[in-house]
């Protein structure tokens, strides 16, 4: 003998329907999660999907492509061999040396011009906006494009740079043909690329200092140079922050523009990490996992700076 279960919406004393007040609440509650399924399809698609895919990789030795009929292109299981192997690797450990160079020294050349930009620039008039839009302008475009813009202005014979320095009585220099300059050449096109879009965080940053700070600095009799250092800098740290752990980001993906302005040259002076990625994956044969381990090491890098702006976002509100 066994006992009846009662039905959803019954009980022992009979069928009793759910009141329509509450199925009104019970969709209403359940719409928003409903909304957000195409936005977690795509996430789960194009960034969950292919990560770990790219971490599986990492544990084989294997190509781009793999065809069943063809046995030499069959994964082999090598356990963490791929990523013991960047330990010896010297093209990696040199281009990730490169990388953490042009940071360090990229990025706070990026915040100090955004930052002055942003001093120049804040004026709310119509005058100053026109002038903030043509600064922003550069984020607004592939760094392709700036690429191929800033090799023009690099030329040794023809290029714009060179023939300002000639008006003032300086030799051409070699910006894509010797190795330091090549790699200063970098530098001020991906600085140029990025400050108008550091710029607006600065300004909106600015624009949330409350003006009585400056005001009754001023009857105090305090310089500017003193309220920029007493009052400004400290008020915008926590901007600060987030704009140079962005912007390392940013320096750390750094491709589109070394592709279009130096191609990695002379010789190797600017390979950074993500075209030693690109040219072990489709430029080695059978190095596909390898190519995976080295941008497993690229995503911790990302992830960590990703946790310390989010800390620094959680201590700002």
């Amino acid at each position: 003998m066994t006992a009846a279960i009662p039905q959803q919406g019954s009980s022992a004393l009979g069928f009793h329907p759910v009141p329509k007040g509450r199925r009104n609440s019970l969709f209403n509650l359940g719409w928003p999660y409903l909304l957000m399924l195409p936005t977690i399809a795509l996430l789960v698609t194009f960034t969950l999907y292919p990560l770990v895919q790219g971490l599986m990789m990492a544990f084989f030795k294997r190509g781009v492509v793999v065809v069943p009929q063809v046995p030499s292109t069959l994964p082999q299981y090598v356990g963490f061999d791929n990523f013991l192997g960047l330990l010896s690797d010297a093209d990696f450990q040199t281009s990730l040396v490169k990388t953490v160079v042009f940071v360090v020294i990229a990025v706070p050349l990026n915040i100090v011009a955004s930052l002055a930009l942003a001093l120049l620039l804040s004026p709310q008039t119509r005058f100053f906006a026109v002038v903030r839009t043509i600064v922003f302008f550069p984020s607004m475009i592939s760094l392709l494009i700036i690429g191929v813009s800033w090799r023009w202005l690099f030329g040794l014979n023809n290029g714009l740079v060179n023939y300002l320095l000639s008006l003032a009585g300086i030799a051409p220099v070699p910006w894509l043909e010797q190795d330091t300059m090549a790699q200063i050449a970098m530098i001020i096109a991906w600085v140029w690329a990025q400050a108008g879009f550091n710029m607006m965080i600065f300004i909106a940053g600015l624009t949330a200092i409350s003006a009585d700070y400056y005001e009754a600095a001023s009857i105090d009799g305090t310089s500017k140079w003193r309220q920029f250092t007493h009052i400004t800098l400290p008020l915008l740290r926590p901007t600060m922050a987030v704009v140079l752990v962005l912007s390392s980001i940013e320096a750390f993906k750094v491709y589109e523009l070394v592709v279009s302005l130096t191609g990695g040259g002379p010789g190797k002076a600017t390979v950074y990490l993500i075209q030693t990625i690109y040219d072990t994956a489709f430029q080695k044969p059978m190095q596909a996992g390898v190519a995976a381990a080295q941008s497993m090491v690229l995503f911790a890098i990302l992830l960590l700076l990703t946790i310390v702006q989010l800390r620094l976002s959680r201590s700002q509100t």
